[in-house]
């Protein structure tokens, strides 16, 4: 039997913050900072304050809408074979995804990050079975156009693993890069078939930027799933309160929702949530707070609750070493994530509030994943792995378990977690072999992972994917001398 889905909230709770998100929603609304998009929410019949900017959601509009909304979809491979489904109540772990910094493995320093940091991160994604999809990484800083960082990230992850990719802009341009590039490399026929992920914000407290807003509206011309993600940081742009920030997440994140499902029924969106408590003694802004794990599990509750297939950020720590802290927080994020029921969890690899990554964080983090899935699975029962007969059999005393059949046939069974990392055995082997600490181990398993055989292109897609990096690079260049010169 699986692990009972961990929760937090009463049904009548949610109802309540259910209940109060509809009325702020239907007598407050959100400012919309597109007035083409709010030209559009007109047509369809909200209520729409131009000069204000505000749109607002009466409740029969909003429930309408939220019915729409797929509860699954199935996502697919860069060679367009399938790789999981959305919303099937397996959790799916993804590596990323858009830090700055990168934790050096050979000097130890932290320092920006390189577009060869993105390749091997998505080499080593590749040969990790707990990792089911790729966010990009990290926005790297050698780049000649640093508005074009995110589509070298999203052109590296895309050349060096066939797994499906989550990526992250609030830039419709860059938007569009990110999604042309998905299609030159795709196998299959992206116009039907999921292969990549985009996941757009609005803005703490109750607003939609204009960029955010025109990124949406390009991304329904296709068939690219759309993540709302608000990211409210408690007691700065939302309410101190747990139950406050998950009423504000929640609010923001149906905006978004309901917009597009008005504009596009039935197109694929996330039920996301990325929230920050504050230290108010220092003013810093925490995602590997226990309260955030909280909050991952009431977030999973209230997707459910609307029939919404959800997505969280884990495991996270806001320190910014490989120690202690940093496993505990981790762990504990990651595993209120799997247990909760999220249906995609975004962020392995990352660490110090997500502006850092590391190679080893990455396999670190992969093995927190694989102990967490394998508590979720709970326990096997049937009279077959209760086995009473050959309890029986044996009684007391008998002969070892170590030569029966029963246990030899069950060696490779996925009932015991083989680790990747873990020290297992006695001081004197593990002193013998150089007593490497868990970040040693994992630096030595990278290393070892990235000398395979790479998951690489064929020649005419590679081609394609290089000539659309460079067009896009190009607009984006173009773009950005027009608005230089007004």
């Amino acid at each position: 039997m699986r692990l009972a889905p961990l929760q937090v909230l009463s049904g009548t709770e949610m109802q309540s913050i259910h209940s109060a998100t509809v009325d702020i929603l239907e007598t407050t609304g959100v400012e919309v900072l597109s007035p083409h998009l709010l030209e559009l929410l007109h047509a369809k019949g909200l209520p729409v304050d131009a000069a204000a900017r505000r749109v607002r959601f009466p409740r029969a509009a909003l429930e309408d809408a939220l019915a729409k909304v797929p509860r699954s979809f199935a996502v697919f491979d860069r060679d367009g074979t399938p790789a999981f489904t959305l919303g099937d109540g397996t959790p799916r772990v993804a590596a990323g995804h858009n830090a700055v910094f990168w934790l050096d493995s050979e000097t130890g320093q932290t320092r920006p990050s390189r577009v060869q940091d993105v390749e091997r991160f998505a080499r080593l994604c590749e040969q990790l079975p707990e990792i089911d999809m790729i966010g990009i990484p990290v926005m790297p800083q050698d780049v000649r156009n640093p508005q074009a960082s995110l589509l070298y990230g999203v052109n590296a992850c895309i050349a060096n693993s066939r797994k499906p990719i989550y990526f992250s802009t609030d830039r419709p341009d860059v938007n569009r890069g990110c999604i042309e590039l998905l299609r030159a490399a795709f196998g299959g026929d992206f116009d039907s078939c999921v292969y990549g992920i985009t996941q757009l914000s609005p803005t703490s407290p109750l607003f939609w930027e204009e960029s955010v807003c025109e990124a949406i509206l390009d991304t329904l011309k296709t068939n690219v799933p759309i993540a709302i993600l608000p990211e409210p940081n408690a007691g700065v742009s939302a309410p101190y309160t747990l139950a406050g920030l998950l009423t504000m997440n929640n609010a923001e994140c149906l905006s978004g929702l309901a917009m597009i499902q008005l504009l596009k029924p039935g197109h694929k969106v996330l039920y996301a949530n990325s929230w920050t408590t504050t230290d108010m003694r220092s003013g810093a802004a925490l995602v590997g707070s226990i309260e955030t794990s909280v909050c991952r599990i009431a977030a999973a509750q209230l997707a459910k609750f609307y029939h919404v297939p959800s997505h969280t950020t884990a495991p996270n720590s806001d320190n910014h070493a490989h120690d202690e802290q940093n496993a505990w927080e981790k762990t504990f994020s990651l595993m209120a994530s799997v247990g909760a029921g999220h249906d995609l969890i975004v962020n392995c690899g990352m660490f110090a509030t997500g502006m850092t990554c590391s190679h080893e964080q990455l396999l670190m983090d992969a093995e927190i994943a694989g102990m967490c899935r394998r508590l979720a699975a709970g326990v096997e029962v049937t009279p077959d792995t209760i086995a009473a007969d050959l309890i029986q059999r044996i009684g007391p005393h008998g002969e070892s378990y170590l030569v029966q059949d029963h246990t030899l046939e069950r060696l490779r069974s996925d009932e015991y977690l083989v680790p990747m990392l873990a020290v297992r055995g006695p001081f004197a082997a593990w002193q013998a072999g150089g007593g490497k600490d868990a970040c040693a181990q994992a630096r030595a398993k990278a290393a070892e992972l990235d000398a395979r055989p790479a998951a690489r292109l064929d020649a005419q897609r590679h081609a394609r994917l290089d000539q659309c990096l460079a067009r896009a690079e190009e607009q984006l260049g173009a773009r950005s001398a027009e608005l230089g010169g007004r």
